[in-house]
């Protein structure tokens, strides 16, 4: 199950609000000199001394009964040209993280984060789409030693 602070729980709940849950992405890489901030949001939001430039794009949670490895699925509007520039000319995999806060009360982690790994990018005229694979490190190699009679006797 997912973890919800009890300031989202309280605007959810309400019968009226004006409370702006918004998500914040952060995507960094190796040959970038410094990482993309970017804010589903009209305006510019100030998130732990960075400022998140407004962007338009989607981004879903993945269902808590998924099976198999959760990810988010993503778009973003390919109009400005200014992302996809940068993802032409890298190689590898872009690190991430999403978080969703209220515009009210920015410095505030409302759901996540979610260190996320994207490794596919489909683009055309229009969009720019992918999936971020939250949890990455599951499909690293468990440990570094092979099962063999000489490391692990009991098992053969």
């Amino acid at each position: 199950m997912r973890q919800i602070t009890s300031r989202l729980l309280a605007e959810l709940y309400a019968g009226e609000s004006s409370a702006v849950l918004v998500p914040l992405v952060k995507l960094t890489h190796a040959n970038w000199s410094e990482p993309v901030l970017l804010v589903r949001d009209d305006a510019a939001l100030i998130h732990a001394g960075e400022e998140y430039l407004p962007f338009p794009f989607e981004i879903s949670l993945p269902d808590d009964r998924d099976k198999g490895f959760p990810v988010l699925k993503w778009s973003a509007s390919n109009v400005s040209r200014e992302i996809i520039g940068q993802f032409r000319a890298i190689t590898g995999e872009v690190l991430g993280r999403v978080v969703y806060v209220l515009t009210s009360h920015p410095d505030v982690v409302e759901v996540g984060p979610f260190e996320v790994e994207i490794t596919g990018i489909e683009y055309d005229a229009l969009t720019i789409s992918g999936v971020m694979t939250i949890e990455p490190i599951l499909q690293e190699q468990f440990g570094y030693l092979e099962m063999t009679p000489g490391t692990t006797p009991a098992l053969f």
